[in-house]
């Protein structure tokens, strides 16, 4: 006997009428285009909403981003506590609790609070934790106009997107609360660093890379990465340099390793795959990887990795982008290591010309 529902678009309910799994279609419908409960698509006219922020509230909270501004993809600025998405009290108060004081709780720690919670939970709960915020970013954009001025065009933003990898990420993100089981290899790339301290620079960083599924979080003296579809490449090609790495990185510095997980992920030649089946008699999720028999990059140029690696750090405001602009575009000059291969202790710290 079937304890779920199949309805026509493949999407699946259980006997309460509680989604257990959203096809592709549904999820674009009534979650990307639509005004649903981004979590469990509950309507705003059948339930209460109090709407989801897309960055965390306590990270709001605790580096004092309220009333500060960002830049969308189509140029608009919006405030941070005015930048949410739809989601309904339930579940807003359920990622709260079960997911947000957690995390929370960790990053108050520091580097060493964090580093704890991964050996004491695992590293699942956080590379779900950077998915969700993923999500969130992207989620939207479907509404978004890529250009402000229709004469250059009426797509959105979200119109070149791979709906079925945002999906997948969507699928994942979900398990956090319906209890889907995961398989180990559906996690991608994760890497927690220390990240530098100074006056002259902010203790709070985002950077997202949508083409390449990468997302950079650094908060006061802990950087969060994460690749989320490799199934660990980036992070297999990347390990030598992490070895190299010897003390805490500078903003710049952590842009360039963003540059370089998110670069290895678009040149993988064989990519892994992903899927999400539903047991009809037990109403239960689960999600596979399909990972490849080798890993392999597609052939790249130095200037390739250098134009990509310009656009990352560019929005950084140091003298040392603009005298070297150039080489960097061209592949060589980087932030990480020397012309020996060591790393750059004294990354953006400020010179005292006096001595």
């Amino acid at each position: 006997m079937s304890f779920c529902s199949i309805q026509e678009d493949g999407t699946v309910e259980d006997r309460d009428g509680n989604i257990v799994f959203f096809s592709v279609e549904s999820f674009k419908d009534r979650i990307c285009e639509g005004n649903d409960c981004f979590l469990c698509g509950a309507k705003r006219e059948e339930t209460v909403f109090n709407d989801e922020h897309v960055i965390p509230k306590w990270i709001l909270r605790k580096y004092k981003l309220f009333d500060v501004s960002i830049t969308l993809p189509n140029d608009v600025k919006i405030r941070y506590d005015k930048y949410v998405i739809p989601c309904c009290t339930e579940c807003n108060s359920w990622l709260g609790e079960k997911v947000e004081e957690d995390i929370c709780r960790a990053v108050d720690g520091g580097l060493a609070g964090v580093n704890a919670f991964v050996t004491d939970v695992g590293p699942l709960k956080v590379f779900l934790w950077l998915s969700l915020i993923f999500l969130k970013t992207h989620l939207k954009d479907s509404l978004l106009r890529k250009h402000l001025d229709a004469r250059k065009g009426l797509e959105t933003i979200g119109s070149d997107y791979d709906w079925g990898l945002l999906h997948h990420i969507h699928c994942m993100v979900r398990a956090l609360k319906t209890g889907a089981v995961i398989e180990p290899r559906c996690m991608g790339s994760l890497i927690i660093l220390p990240a530098k301290q100074a006056e002259h620079y902010g203790d709070y960083d985002y950077r997202d890379i949508y083409g390449a599924n990468t997302i950079l979080l650094q908060l006061g003296e802990v950087a969060f990465l994460a690749v989320l579809d490799d199934s660990c490449a980036a992070l297999n090609l990347f390990s030598n340099q992490m070895k190299r790495i010897t003390g805490p990185l500078s903003p710049i510095q952590l842009r360039e390793v963003i540059s370089h997980l998110a670069f290895l992920n678009i040149k993988l030649k064989y990519r892994p795959t992903f899927s999400t089946k539903v047991n009809p008699s037990e109403c239960r999720v689960y999600i596979a990887a399909h990972i490849p028999d080798s890993l392999e990059l597609e052939e790249y140029t130095a200037e390739e990795f250098g134009e990509y690696l310009y656009s990352n750090v560019s929005q950084i405001n140091i003298p040392e982008l603009l005298d070297n602009m150039e080489n960097i575009k061209l592949g060589y000059y980087h932030f990480l290591f020397d012309e020996n291969g060591k790393f750059i202790e004294n990354s953006m710290d400020i010179l005292d010309e006096s001595k």
